[in-house]
C-alpha cells in the first residue's frame, strides 16, 4: 500500500489526503485510446476486448500499487470521446482515481480542443470526488510512420503540464520518462513498436512506473 504523500510537484492532494466520498479508493480506472488499451504489447496485435486485462500499463500498474486497475481504453478514441463518456464511467465504476490519457488521435483537432476536453474530464472527476491524474503523451519516433506527429505531441504535452499545474492535479509525465530513458536515447524502438507510436512491452513497463510515481502523491 502507498503512504499518503504530503507534497506535489504538479498540484494534487492536500495534506489531509483526498476525500473519496462514496467512491472506492482501492479502484483505479484508466480512460484513453489504444495506448491505454495496450495495443503493441507482447501478443496484443489487435483491439479485441479480452486484451484489456492482459496488455498495456494497466495490469502492470495493478501489480505495482496493490489496487484494482480497470482498463477503459478504446482503440481510436479521441479526447472528445472521453469527455462524452466520463460521466457514465464515473457513475458506473465509482473509482477513487481516474487516469486520463488522451490522445495522439486528436492530431487533426489541435491541442486546444484536447485541453478543453481534458478540462471537462477533470472537472467531472473532481465533482464526483474521484481524484484525476492526467498523463502526457508518449513520444513518436522521428523515423516511423508517425514521424510527423511529434510536433503536435510536444505542443499538446506542454499544454497538459500547464493544465495540471493550473487545476492542481497530478500528472504522469510519460514523455519525459521515455525521452530521458537511456534505451530510448539509443533507439526509440527500444520502447516503441515498429509503427513508432505505440509502446512495446518495455515501454508499457515505463508507463506503469510513471503512473505509480504520480499515484504516490495521491495515496
Amino acid at each position: 500500500m502507498f503512504l499518503l504523500a504530503l507534497g506535489s510537484s504538479c498540484g494534487g492532494s492536500s495534506d489531509s489526503g483526498p476525500d473519496f466520498g462514496t467512491n472506492d479508493p482501492e479502484l483505479i480506472v484508466a480512460m484513453g485510446d489504444s495506448i491505454t488499451f495496450g495495443y503493441g504489447d507482447t501478443g496484443v496485435d489487435d483491439c479485441s476486448a479480452s486484451y484489456r486485462k492482459v496488455g498495456g500499463f494497466c495490469p502492470r500498474l495493478e501489480g505495482l500499487v496493490d489496487k484494482i486497475v480497470v482498463n477503459e481504453g478504446l482503440c481510436g478514441a479521441m479526447s472528445g470521446d472521453g469527455a462524452a463518456s466520463v460521466q457514465y464511467v464515473l457513475s458506473r465504476r465509482r473509482p477513487g482515481v481516474l487516469l486520463i490519457d488522451y490522445s495522439p488521435n486528436d492530431i487533426y483537432n489541435g491541442p486546444d480542443e484536447v485541453i478543453r476536453n481534458l478540462r471537462t474530464m477533470i472537472d467531472a472527476a473532481i465533482a464526483n470526488k474521484t481524484v484525476p491524474v492526467v498523463g502526457t503523451l508518449t513520444p513518436a519516433s522521428s523515423t516511423g510512420p508517425h514521424r510527423g506527429w511529434e510536433p503536435f505531441i510536444e505542443s499538446l504535452n506542454s499544454k497538459i503540464l500547464a493544465l495540471c499545474e493550473e487545476m492542481e492535479v497530478e500528472c504522469a509525465d510519460h514523455y519525459a520518462a521515455f525521452t530521458s530513458d537511456s534505451r530510448y536515447i539509443v533507439s526509440p524502438y527500444a520502447l516503441l513498436i515498429e509503427d513508432g507510436l505505440h509502446p512495446n512491452a518495455a515501454g508499457y513497463d515505463v508507463m506503469a512506473e510513471t503512473w505509480k510515481k504520480a499515484l504516490k502523491k495521491v495515496y
